[in-house]
């Protein structure tokens, strides 16, 4: 064969791999489920699934909330789908993970394994995984029957539910309470909203408003709730060796004066 003729099968063999590459990408598929809303593809990237908040695997639920999504995507094809930022703190993938038309996501909420959380206040699916999230507690649904998340709905005010200061806070780990005191330092990141009970807020008691929930607020709930005695209904949960109640609804506060 001539050498030209060689050097154009060699370019034509080229061609061909490059396009083949370019049009047959890896296919991604879940090769382990780390906790309830992060999962590991076999090409080693980890993904955090979007809007959507399961208990840790060393929390009450964890395993469960685990378990479940394992069911749905562990050894399965996934398909991801970009909103927003593109990685978290951690370098994780940021992501709508689907399984053919399943949205896991979607259904981690609306079987009440995960609760909805880290959407902004603008994110067109806000309102419909809130709903979600509404019908799957109404239901008791997964997680719900074992009172592991915070209530939207079910708030129970009456009925001897315990009322105790925020400085007992720690006392109430994983109980549901209502918690009294006066407001005294505030702080709104536009990602999450803190109500302080102390200026030494890093080691006490904290009410916490996400985003996803701004728009059920008065507007600038920093201002409106500072210097207001109140109190708070919820679980106490541990973050960060302190206690804090997350704040879903404006009905989770009284203003007492």
């Amino acid at each position: 064969m001539p050498m030209h003729n060689r050097s154009s099968l060699f370019v034509v063999l080229i061609v061909v791999v490059v396009n083949t590459c370019i049009q047959q990408p890896q296919a991604l598929s879940c090769v382990a489920v780390l906790d309830g809303d992060t999962i590991e593809l076999n090409n080693g990237e980890s993904v955090r699934l979007i809007g959507i908040d399961a208990p840790g695997l060393f929390e009450p639920g964890g395993d469960i909330a685990r378990d479940y999504l394992s069911c749905l995507v562990l050894g399965k094809k996934v398909v991801l789908v970009t909103q927003g930022e593109d990685r978290d703190a951690y370098d994780r993938l940021l992501r709508y993970v689907y399984v053919d038309s399943m949205c896991v996501n979607e259904e981690m909420v609306k079987n009440g394994y995960s609760e909805v959380r880290y959407l902004s206040k603008d994110d067109p699916n806000r309102e419909y995984y809130i709903q979600l999230e509404i019908e799957a507690e109404t239901k008791k649904a997964g997680l719900w029957r074992l009172g592991v998340f915070q209530p939207r709905v079910d708030l129970k005010w009456e009925g001897g539910i315990p009322v105790i200061s925020w400085r007992e806070a720690d006392q109430y780990y994983g109980c549901y309470v209502i918690v009294e005191g006066l407001i005294m330092d505030t702080y709104n990141s536009g990602e999450v909203c803190f109500l302080n009970f102390d200026p030494e807020w890093q080691q006490y008691f904290t009410a916490v408003i996400f985003a996803c929930d701004f728009p059920d607020f008065p507007e600038s709930p920093e201002k409106y709730y500072l210097g207001r005695k109140v109190q708070i209904i919820g679980f106490i949960r541990e973050y960060r060796g302190k206690p804090e109640i997350i704040v879903k609804t404006p009905d989770q506060i009284k203003i007492l004066e």
